[in-house]
């Protein structure tokens, strides 16, 4: 009990960052849309009691949304990631040690005081976060990883504990536990959810007590792991450093079919330009490409392709990369097949601190020296004003087939003349 484990979690997150930006529309239904303003894929707090489901496609509650005076955003993650940065920082100066796990969530530990309850401490930087950032957080407090994130989903279910939960100083921790469904549990997977329930598990305290060998039989350590950890057995330690990542995705949908090369190697270049970036953020190199595409799944002439390149020499470079992925392009690409979506994956990622040369080849050093300071004043300059400031030639794109970005909020942090007005008489 000397160090508990904190799971933090942004409440409804991208539509906080919106309402945070925005204040017009804070305290009301809001949904956020996916790419090409496709589907709902966040909700604020009063769109869900409104009952607007996720995952349900935006043209078919469009009227729905209108008629209940619900605002629509597009996505925005330029925004969602500047204020997980922010979030994230703040987290790290008031926890002893930090992971972070996904764009609004993290782990922290922290040692208990002598009367054990961190209560005050949470309550502290709940008001801190708000007052800096202005969203709200919920923050759960248990023995393990398991039993935090099972704190964090009680703290946001009942309002009376105001965002906070410690699991740990509960007397009573089985009635909490019966309440948890067992695929609710953090780890559980469908298919592990599905085997429980046949064996009439299912909630998190018939897992933590059922035997172990039944388990361990059917998911071994990893089954092992979730139980001991509902027992309080820390099995799952906070990593300060994230593993590096082991590929690098960008794909996008069009905002209508395209059917002409030029118009794939346009949309290619550009995916290639913002993994290239990451990559290089990343302080990475890649040894294989894969570019892929795909028409209309209901389609009747339904078609789908990859290709992938094994690099012999690993880069960052993105004049390379462009180069391989072109001819990938142009492997994969079918005439008049109607394409609404393509993207690339950078695989077989590893640090850059080790990078091989050609140690007899004097003009391809040169070369390599040369582009390598050519990425740098590209990467330098979008960084200070904006992801597309500088870019190459052959990333242009028709504006009218980029994905459809209809609601997007005009207001941003990270764009001084972007940053709201306050008038004041």
């Amino acid at each position: 009990m000397s160090k508990a484990i904190i799971q933090i979690d942004g409440n409804n997150f991208y539509a906080s960052c919106e309402q945070m930006i925005d204040p017009s529309i804070k305290g009301k239904g809001l949904v956020i849309l996916s790419n090409n303003d496709g589907c709902i894929i966040a909700r604020s707090s009063e769109a869900r009691k409104m009952g607007i489901p996720m995952g349900t496609p935006y043209f078919k509650l469009k009227k729905k949304l209108k008629q209940l005076n619900i605002a629509v955003r597009s996505s925005n993650y330029e925004l969602y990631g500047d204020i997980s940065n922010r979030l994230m920082q703040l987290l790290r100066k008031n926890c002893e040690e930090l992971e972070i796990y996904s764009i609004d969530e993290a782990f922290g530990t922290m040692k208990r005081p002598k009367d054990k309850c961190l209560y005050q401490w949470s309550s502290n930087l709940r008001s801190l976060v708000y007052q800096n950032i202005g969203i709200p957080i919920s923050i759960g407090i248990g023995e393990t990883k398991v039993l935090s994130k099972i704190s964090n989903h009680i703290a946001k279910k009942i309002e009376r504990n105001s965002g906070i939960f410690d699991i740990s100083i509960i007397e009573n921790k089985d009635y909490y536990l019966n309440q948890i469904e067992v695929d609710k549990v953090w780890g559980v997977g469908k298919k592990m959810s599905i085997w429980l329930k046949g064996r009439g598990i299912n909630n998190a305290r018939e897992l933590r007590d059922m035997p172990s060998n039944q388990i361990n039989r059917k998911y071994g350590v990893v089954g092992i792991r979730i139980q001991n950890e509902l027992k309080g057995k820390l099995c799952i330690p906070v990593k300060e450093i994230s593993s590096a990542k082991k590929e690098i995705c960008v794909s996008r949908s069009f905002a209508y079919p395209i059917d002409t090369l030029e118009e794939l190697n346009q949309a290619i270049c550009k995916y290639v330009l913002i993994a290239s970036a990451k990559l290089r953020r990343n302080n990475q190199l890649l040894s294989a490409i894969k570019i892929f595409t795909t028409t209309n799944i209901n389609s009747k002439d339904f078609y789908k392709s990859e290709a992938t390149i094994q690099l012999n020499i690993p880069t960052s470079n993105s004049k390379v990369i462009l180069e391989q992925s072109l001819k990938l392009t142009r492997k994969i690409f079918k005439p008049y097949r109607k394409l609404i979506k393509a993207g690339v994956i950078l695989h077989k990622l590893q640090g850059n601190q080790y990078k091989q040369i050609p140690i007899f080849d004097e003009r391809s050093i040169q070369e390599k020296f040369r582009h390598k300071t050519l990425d740098n004043i590209i990467d330098n300059i979008n960084k200070r004003n904006k992801s597309d400031t500088l870019s190459w030639g052959s990333s242009t794109i028709k504006k009218e087939w980029e994905p459809r970005r209809e609601k997007l909020s005009y207001l941003k942090t990270t764009k001084i003349e972007r940053i709201p007005s306050v008038f004041a008489n």
